[in-house]
């Protein structure tokens, strides 16, 4: 089950942080509120910590329409999740060995 979450987790991610960045693009405050939230649950339930914590401060930021502090969270954001990306790559190529 623990494969099956992780896998679907790597499926999902590039289609959930694509939909935040289009949101912020826009400067869509409910948009990116929703993409935030979304993303940060699948975080959680993976461990994901230090990513749900920064779509959390996103999605706050966004519901209480602060979009100028999004940018810096966003940048943060990215690097959060291709890291997050390359240890569940490892983590899989490991099981898989």
């Amino acid at each position: 089950m623990v494969g099956t979450l992780l896998q679907t987790f790597i499926e999902d991610c590039p289609g959930r942080f694509a939909a935040l960045e289009a949101a912020i693009q826009r400067g869509d405050s409910k948009a990116i509120e929703s993409a935030a939230h979304a993303f940060k649950s699948g975080s959680g339930t993976i461990r994901a910590t230090v990513l749900a914590e920064r779509l959390g401060s996103v999605e706050s930021a966004a519901h209480a329409d602060r979009l100028e502090s999004i940018a810096e969270l966003f940048e943060q954001i990215r690097s959060e999740h291709i890291a997050v990306l390359r240890e569940l790559a490892a983590a899989t190529r490991r099981a898989g060995s």
